[in-house]
């Protein structure tokens, strides 16, 4: 179980190319049909250098990490059945393109308790990552909450 102890602890690395395809698969599914997520060209015209990247696909580097979307949840000891996503905010430091090698480092930020509605304590973890490019500049920040409800 998360406790105080773990804030600040390192939760490691992962690595993600912002590839082509996931970019044009979410904006499929998005319904977002604007020819700049699919076209150079479009893309130039509307003003980017690259083809741009929906807001959303930092998630995707979860997915091609170890343990996937909780992967991080769970190294803290958090049980599956007990956990629930508490939400998610990003803080973009310049857009994405196509073609951006991103790492992202995981860090604990807070850990909290508190007494649950229906009783029993629930734990708040606030995972924090920042993304950086190939150059190493730091170019977004994911921070999201996970609560593990009470037995």
């Amino acid at each position: 179980m998360a406790s105080v102890a773990d804030i600040g602890r390192d939760l490691g690395e992962a690595h993600f190319r912002v590839d082509e395809s996931k970019v044009r698969e979410l904006a499929t599914a998005l319904l977002d049909d604007d020819p700049v997520y699919t076209d150079e060209g479009a893309a130039r015209a509307a003003g980017f250098d690259g083809i741009p990247v929906p807001l959303t696909a930092s998630v995707l580097v979860a997915f091609s990490t170890p343990g996937g979307l909780i992967g991080p949840a769970l190294d803290l000891g958090m049980e599956v059945g007990r956990l629930l996503h508490g939400g998610s905010e990003w803080d973009y430091l310049r857009p994405l393109r196509v073609g951006d090698e991103l790492t992202g480092r995981v860090v604990v930020a807070d850990v909290t308790q508190r007494e649950g509605s229906r009783g029993g304590a629930m734990t708040l973890v606030v995972l924090e990552t920042e993304f950086r490019d190939a150059a190493g500049a730091p170019v977004l920040r994911r921070r999201e909450t996970w609560i593990e409800r009470g037995a």
